[in-house]
């Protein structure tokens, strides 16, 4: 999004959030020194307009102050609205665990069927209790957001809270057990754009001529290629039958080789994207390369075969990306070896994906930018599914140590199949359920529906059903266009 003028009183103490200490993450804390920088608020601002649909034009031609106490964002001749900020002290009692999370009103009753699903805001980070409306009017057409919400927003979706902990599972992941959205119960609920409803309100009362445009479901179905059946893998070409009651697809693994036939996992890439193409849907598919390790099934992305159903699925206007393997995380040069050989061979050089696991960190996204990665579909929780940055739209990082606005575009990710049959532990209705849930509160906001779904999961018939009954469900929704989102500096 373009820059908004900014006229900060204190624009020469420029105040960020430290230096980066990448040689020691992901243990290392983040120290606040002070508060969040003037060029932070105004980020965090142009998060807010677009969520609350604000033309680019219209918002360029505000004028926006900042100032110890505020941010001042003037409409007009009178009309104003004003940010509060958290007082001095408040930075370092937010990095002890110090502080609060409230639920808020709207600017005035809502009427509409929106309040069913968004009764309230939900604004963590705060530095003290409050109760009343969002936005409150102080005087004539001036309204006034009496808690820091900017700063919320900006902690939200930089992931504030998994630079502050230490704790992570055995594969390095921050949990959402341990998010402060599941520990308060709004990890269900994208707080961060339902803020752009209640700005909504309040420009529509100050410019009673301005109408926003309809908000309008978009969809990111997505395929983490772990596993292609190449090389044969006897262990798991007899799962199929075992586990999966699948007798063919074993058959067509051992014996198909000599007549020619790719492996069962192998074609249920090809499936599972002619699934969606079958319902006005789009996939995109994320390959791997990398040796074989214990979370790793190790297949060559040149291997004939795999490159014969690469071809293929360019052909058909299929989304091809990258899923970097599970040591990639944390290892900039592995990384980056990686993302090149697997763009030589699907032949893409602007290209978007996922790191195996769901293996992230906020630094992760500085190893992405560095890259020269379009865009990155990791921020999700493996353990659960919901909004991990309180968002469905897809936008622009933060990163707090660089104090700067990241060149790397994020799709948040909602729900994978792994998390609800094997984290969860959802029967394949109760998951479907979940998931409609989940995209209903996407088209409340206008976001992105993004969900996972790996090729072997459609070999297992009561998740390929589920997924089936899904697309249905989403038929012909458009899909979300990030090139097009990119080059036009929506996000």
């Amino acid at each position: 999004m373009p820059e908004v003028a900014l006229h900060a009183s204190n624009a020469g103490t420029n105040v960020s959030f430290g230096e980066p200490a990448e040689a020691n993450w992901p243990s290392s804390k983040i120290q606040l020194d002070r508060r969040v920088s003037p060029a932070a608020r105004l980020y965090a601002l142009r998060q807010l307009a677009h969520r609350a649909a604000i033309p680019h034009e219209l918002l360029n031609s505000w004028k926006v102050e900042v100032n110890d106490n505020a941010t001042v964002l003037t409409l007009g001749r009178d009309a104003r609205i004003r940010f509060r900020h958290a007082p001095a002290t408040f930075w370092r009692d937010l990095v002890l665990g110090d502080y609060h999370v409230m639920r808020t009103a709207w600017p005035y009753p809502q009427v509409s069927p929106l309040s069913v699903l968004v009764p309230n805001f939900i604004v963590p980070f705060v530095d003290r209790p409050y109760a009343g409306p969002l936005f409150v009017r102080t005087s004539g057409d001036t309204w006034e957001c009496p808690i820091d919400l900017l700063a919320s927003m900006l902690l939200t979706l930089s992931r504030f809270e998994e630079l502050q902990s230490d704790e992570r599972d055995k594969h390095g992941r921050f949990l959402a057990a341990q998010s402060v959205a599941l520990r308060h119960n709004f990890l269900h609920r994208p707080i961060v754009d339902e803020y752009g409803l209640a700005l909504q309100q309040v420009i529509e009362l100050l410019l009673p001529g301005w109408r926003p445009p309809e908000r309008k479901l978009r969809v990111k179905l997505s395929h983490d290629v772990d596993e292609v059946g190449i090389p044969l893998d006897l262990t798991n070409s007899l799962g199929h039958t075992v586990k999966r009651h699948k007798p063919f697809a074993t058959l067509r693994d051992l014996i198909g080789p000599a007549f020619g036939l790719s492996p069962s996992l192998l074609e249920a890439v090809c499936q599972i994207t002619e699934l969606s193409k079958g319902h006005g849907l789009a996939s995109a598919l994320y390959w791997k390369n990398s040796p074989k390790s214990e979370w790793d099934s190790g297949y060559d992305l040149s291997r004939k075969r795999v490159r014969e159903i690469v071809s293929r699925m360019k052909n058909d206007g299929v989304e091809m990306g990258v899923h970097p393997s599970y040591y990639t995380f944390n290892d900039l040069h592995r990384l980056d070896d990686e993302v090149e050989h697997i763009c030589e061979v699907i032949d893409e050089s602007m290209v978007g994906g996922r790191q195996h696991f769901l293996r992230w960190h906020p630094r992760t996204w500085h190893d992405w930018e560095k890259c020269g990665l379009a865009y990155d579909s990791t921020v999700g929780f493996s353990d659960h599914i919901g909004f991990r940055a309180g968002t469905c739209v897809p936008y622009r990082p933060w990163s707090l140590e660089l104090n700067r606005e990241l060149d790397l575009l994020e799709i948040p990710l909602l729900a994978m199949d792994v998390t609800l049959a094997y984290y969860m532990r959802l029967a394949p209705e109760e998951s479907v359920e979940l998931l409609l849930q989940c995209a209903q509160r996407c088209k409340c906001v206008g976001g992105v529906f993004a969900l996972l779904w790996h090729n072997r999961s459609l070999l297992d018939p009561n998740y390929g059903r589920a997924y089936q009954t899904v697309l249905e469900a989403l038929e012909f929704t458009p899909a979300f266009d990030w090139k097009q989102a990119l080059s036009s500096g929506q996000c």
